[in-house]
């Protein structure tokens, strides 16, 4: 197999064996992948570097600045870089390099083998099997797992066995770890330490983590996973094309293939195509139907891989409500790393009984800074001003401890994302429409869920518990779904390879690709999914970009799942 030189420059910049659109878990994993293996790979990235210096830590006012210039949602920030998201919703979403990897929480649990069966356990309208199992993608968990670094505890009983995967000593618990550690105990529920992107040992020239507790506003240290230090530098060092500031404008197709994508230079304002044998498409749940839908063209008149109307459809972001608990005694949430210490997976699966299907975790977090919890924690407990502010401030900052409701939500076709008609970005491009409603069994299980929070707190002895309620919309931090990995071209975009059906050389492995959402945050499951896929790439380049070109193929969707598993065994 013959590849074209990494790192070439000229007028061959303007042709590459593997076209990459997104630096985040999916874009970062098959970059590294596949320069690994001596691919001439390009990646476009619509947003620029950020330097540790840039982030709120070093801001005077980081407290509050974390929910200005770096909040999540990009309606706030309004950067150029930026794309406006419309409709009931309230994305996170990073358009940097490393993506929304360079300040996020970094929990890191697998999905369970129960995630990949759920059309079969509900047989609800929407839930549709996986085409791989848990037992499929467990080795590509634990490539991605040492290639990125994550600390924890191996035994839990609530998951399979997984002796290959590296683990670092865990984040501390602290104070508030263990004391919800004692309430789940005195309930006899399960509870275990947490998997976490954030190193406790140094590796690679990240520094282990200090426990600041500001990792949600991006880690000077480097002790978090995000893919602009963790898996970029071993792809640039592989000799990857990055572009940054490049943001694309469509991707274009012929004879059945996609052949490369136009993008414009945000600094420069020129428009530049690159061609490639085989284009990735990992710009995250919403940023990736956008693109495709934004691709509509000759032959593909409603977006690339669209013919089956289901590209955009099937948006999930996970249920949530928050509880904020406190107690008499100092827990000390403020401490130590924001990566949850630990979860329960008590009510993981589906219990018909309740009312509702899928089920719940809890999740514990930790407190943010003093500005933050007088302005109200997570919950709007705002601190009275006054006469009595003090008071009341000694009494409750430090005695804090948060714990997510966590609940999977039905994948509904109609919560989807669309092209606005109106409201454009700074390039003039459509932004993304997006409407989602919580269904009746998400808010069955989301009311659950806070009971069973607040019978733990109740355990405790707490002296005050509050919560937000059903968050409807949930916060948009995992966008998940809309060009699904399935079974066959009638309910999916994608094959087990990850492979588009309309275009064999246009593959997606991000969040749009989640089948399910499982009842964890789905990082890991993207990074394996994208090293999986990259070693199928890698194993089957000559096919897949022969198969692109047989004109037969032109008109016809890929190879089916069983066909696929034939070529690659």
């Amino acid at each position: 197999m013959t590849f074209r030189t990494n790192g070439s420059n000229g007028a061959d910049r303007n042709s590459t064996d593997v076209l990459i659109i997104g630096s985040g878990m999916s874009g970062a994993a098959f970059a590294k992948r596949l320069t690994d293996a001596g691919m001439k790979c390009t990646l476009l990235e619509q947003g620029d570097w950020i330097r540790p210096v840039e982030y709120d830590h070093f801001h005077d006012e980081f407290d509050i600045e974390r929910n200005r210039g770096w909040a999540y949602d990009p309606n706030v920030r309004q950067g150029p870089e930026d794309f406006p998201v419309t409709g009931f919703t309230t994305p996170y979403m990073i358009n940097a390099v490393g993506g929304s990897t360079i300040h996020y929480a970094a929990h890191w649990p697998r999905y369970k083998p129960i995630d990949f069966r759920k059309g079969t356990e509900h047989g609800v309208a929407g839930n549709i099997d996986w085409p791989i199992s848990y037992e499929d993608l467990a080795p590509y968990y634990d490539i991605n797992d040492a290639e990125v670094g994550i600390s924890g505890v191996h035994g839990d009983p609530a998951y399979p066995p997984r002796p290959n995967a590296p683990r670092q000593k865990p984040i501390n618990p602290g104070k508030l770890g263990l004391k919800f550690a004692k309430g789940l105990d005195q309930l006899g529920w399960h509870w275990w330490p947490s998997d976490n992107g954030i190193i406790t040992e140094g590796r690679d020239g990240r520094l282990p983590c200090n426990e600041c507790g500001n990792c949600l506003q991006g880690c000077p240290r480097g002790a978090l996973a995000g893919m602009d230090v963790s898996l970029i530098p071993k792809a640039l060092a592989n000799g990857l094309d990055l572009r940054t500031n490049a943001r694309v404008t469509r991707i274009v197709a012929k004879g059945g293939k996609a052949t490369g994508a136009e993008y414009i230079d945000r600094v420069t304002g020129e428009t530049h195509f690159v061609s490639a044998n085989i284009v990735i498409l990992a710009a995250n749940g919403i940023g990736t139907p956008r693109l495709l839908l934004m691709s509509a063209q000759e032959g593909h008149p409603d977006g690339l891989c669209n013919a089956n109307g289901l590209v955009g459809t099937h948006l999930m972001h996970h249920s949530f409500a928050f509880v904020d608990c406190w107690f008499d005694d100092p827990v000390e949430g403020y401490l130590g790393a924001f990566g949850a210490p630990l979860y329960s997976h008590e009510f993981y699966h589906s219990d018909s009984s309740r009312g509702f299907v899928n089920g719940v975790a809890m999740q514990v977090g930790r407190s943010f800074g003093s500005a933050y919890a007088a302005n109200g924690t997570h919950t709007g407990a705002v601190m009275p001003w006054g006469a009595n502010h003090r008071e009341h401030f000694n009494e409750h900052f430090g005695h804090h401890l948060l714990v997510f409701m966590f609940g999977e939500d039905l994948p509904i076709k109609e919560n989807r994302v669309t092209l606005d008609p109106e409201v454009k970005d700074s390039s003039g491009l459509p932004a993304p429409h997006v409407e989602f409603n919580v269904s009746e069994n998400d808010r069955r299980l989301c009311e659950f869920g806070v009971e069973r929070i607040t019978d733990v707190a109740n355990a405790l002895g707490a002296s005050e518990t509050n919560h937000t309620g059903v968050l409807s919309p949930p916060p948009g931090w995992h966008l998940m779904g809309t060009a699904r990995m399935g079974n066959n071209p009638e309910d999916s975009t994608t094959n087990m390879y990850s492979q588009t059906w309309e275009l064999p050389n246009l593959f997606i492995a991000d969040g749009a690709a989640l089948t399910t959402g499982g009842i964890v945050n789905p990082t890991s499951t993207i990074g394996a999914l994208s090293t999986r896929a990259a070693e199928y790439i890698k194993q089957n380049y000559q096919n897949i970009v022969e198969q692109s070109k047989t004109p037969a193929n032109a008109d016809a969707p890929g190879l089916s799942n069983r066909e696929l598993e034939l070529s690659a065994a």
